[in-house]
């Protein structure tokens, strides 16, 4: 186990506290394609959201090291949190803390995600609300901040490691993050779509993608939650516009709504974030169908 060797602080240094390590093996330098990160205008980013970003900007370097490995201490020391909530490992201060729910897209701002992965388990902080942008110390990463520091969010974590999701809490062994608890964003009374998380289509995921093709691409049906042809098409245009934001090569469904070699190709290589492990071969099947409905979930969820 590592010990924290807080440069920044004499007084902490005095105190010798041992302060979270990460579970896994330390791993190669890797950071993800933002394939599982939302795609976030400013105006929904939280003050939290700036607060890490601001953060991460002072420190990439962990006391001029790598953050891997080191989850804990950077909950600790970005959230500010008392020296009494201070723990040897995330595990450790996962089971020091009150889990409220196993449902991520319920977090509020400033909630503690947790996982269980190898010996010392993992923990990141909400700072948009809903799971979408956790702020973690990781290599696997949607969007690098720096040294192993950055966001990725609860699902996205989750398919690049295997690791067992435990739940989020408020606390992270007693302590808090300042300014915490503003509930993920919703609109026009719809929550958010769990088929972001199971693949599996549903009346508030119709509803969703209604309401963007409507804002979006002249849909003039129900918003009803009910699919037909007009929102196949929408959902089609949806994923597409999602799949092109991520990199190429470029699919035109994005204009026509007609998935095609390129479209369900693209569907397979971003959906290695959701979960897809079958072949980018471009020929759909019931595993890409579902990794298709997963990224589109996932674009409504944060479409408005």
């Amino acid at each position: 186990m590592k010990t924290n060797r807080m440069t920044w602080s004499t007084a902490l240094v005095s105190a010798a506290i041992v302060l979270g390590a990460c579970g896994g093996a330390i791993e190669d330098t890797e950071t993800l394609n933002p394939d599982a990160l939302e795609t976030e205008t400013s105006e929904l980013n939280s003050p939290i959201y700036d607060r890490a970003r601001a953060f991460a900007a002072a420190n990439p370097k962990r006391d001029g090291g790598t953050w891997d490995q080191w989850c804990g201490s950077l909950m600790w020391r970005f959230g500010q949190l008392p020296e009494s909530s201070a723990r040897p490992s995330a595990i450790e201060a996962f089971r020091a803390s009150r889990i409220i729910s196993m449902d991520p897209t319920q977090a509020p701002t400033g909630a503690f995600h947790w996982w269980d992965i190898g010996a010392d388990g993992h923990v990141g902080a909400d700072l948009n609300g809903g799971g979408g942008t956790v702020f973690m110390a990781t290599r696997k990463l949607a969007q690098s901040w720096g040294d192993a520091i950055g966001v990725n969010s609860v699902h996205g974590y989750s398919a690049a490691t295997g690791a067992r999701y435990l739940g989020w809490s408020m606390d992270y062994a007693g302590g808090r993050i300042a300014g915490g608890g503003a509930p993920p964003p919703t609109s026009g009374g719809l929550p958010q779509t769990t088929t972001e998380y199971d693949g599996i289509p549903g009346p508030i995921y119709y509803k969703r993608i209604q309401t963007v093709a409507r804002r979006d691409y002249g849909y003039t049906g129900p918003i009803d939650g009910v699919t037909g042809p007009n929102t196949e098409k929408a959902r089609v245009r949806i994923t597409a516009r999602e799949l092109n934001r991520r990199g190429g090569p470029r699919t035109s469904a994005q204009e026509d709504g007609i998935p095609g070699k390129v479209y369900w190709t693209r569907v397979q290589t971003v959906g290695r974030s959701f979960g897809y492990t079958g072949p980018i071969d471009g020929i759909p099947g019931p595993n890409t169908y579902k990794a298709e409905h997963k990224i589109c979930g996932y674009a409504v969820n944060r479409a408005f």
